[in-house]
Parts: structure tokens; sequence; C-alpha cells
């Protein structure tokens, strides 16, 4: 959710390395199961194209538009200070870019039915857990009762589609 840079709190550690290479990882496995290895081909064929590509569109536009709103409030506006922003899509989610990211990959998995894709995207969920975990000890020394507020209502990965309401 954050990052150093812009002084809304600390980074965890390497984020600018490990976020394109969950994605090289990611890609690699599911290229290998779908398109080469392809072990999990006789799932795909238990499911109508036509469902696993809407499943794939509606993730993937989801995810875009996590990824396009967290990113627009983080970064559009120079910030002089720090702010807890909890509006927009943070009123829904406390990390929509690390679930953005963790939404592409299941539309990918979705698409092909990859199984074997599912082992390094349950470990991106973990790791990104930890990302944000890390994250957020750092925004609750920085925000204090505010932050530990907001924690208590707005969900940390399965957003409320209902705005919360934070003091």
């Amino acid at each position: 959710m954050t990052g150093s840079k812009h002084s809304m709190g600390k980074e965890y550690p390497h984020t600018d390395s490990i976020l394109p290479l969950s994605a090289v990882l990611f890609s690699a496995v599911w290229v290998l199961d779908s398109f080469v290895i392809k072990f999990s081909e006789r799932y795909a064929s238990c499911f109508p194209d036509v469902g696993r590509i809407a499943l794939f569109a509606a993730l993937e536009i989801s995810a875009v538009l996590l990824g396009y709103s967290s990113h627009n409030a983080l970064f559009s506006q120079k910030q002089e200070e720090s702010k807890l922003i909890m509006n927009g899509v943070f009123a829904h989610v406390r990390h929509p870019l690390y679930l953005s990211i963790l939404l592409a990959y299941l539309g990918f998995i979705f698409t092909s039915m990859s199984i074997i894709s599912v082992v390094p995207w349950i470990c991106f969920i973990m790791l990104f857990d930890k990302m944000a975990t890390y994250e957020e000890e750092d925004l609750v020394r920085i925000f204090g009762d505010a932050y530990l507020k907001y924690m208590k209502r707005v969900p940390k990965w399965i957003p409320n589609p209902l705005p919360a309401r934070v003091e």
C-alpha cells in the first residue's frame, strides 16, 4: 500500500524486485503447464471455454481497475506529508495493489485451468500477506489509533462492496 519514496510509510524490503520477479515466476509456471507440459489440459476440458474466458475477463478487468484506482490514489498527487488514505478503493480493501496482482494471476489460472499454477499463487498470497503486514506495522507506528480503527473497519484482502465509515 505504501512506499517510503512517497513518505507514506516503509515499503517491504526489496518490493521493487519481488513484484516483477513474482510476475516472471508465475508466468513461467503458467506457460510451462498450459503450453509445454500440459499437465492441467484435461481439467480445462471439464469447463466450457466461454465460462473460463468470462471468468478470466472479469478477474483481469477487476485487477486493472483495482490497480489503477490504488495507484492513482497513492501516486497521482504530490504528498507533502504523510496522510492516511481511507477513501476511494481504500474504503473497500486495505491492499488493493497487491490484491490486483493476485486477481490477475488467478484469471490466468482459470483461463487454462492450470492446477500447477495454483502452487506459486498460494505462495504469493502468503508472501503478499507478509509484505502487507510489515507495511501495516509501520502505518500503525505513523498513524496510531487512526490506522488501528481503519484496520478494524476495512478488510485486508476481501473487498467490502460497501465503503466502510472510518472516523
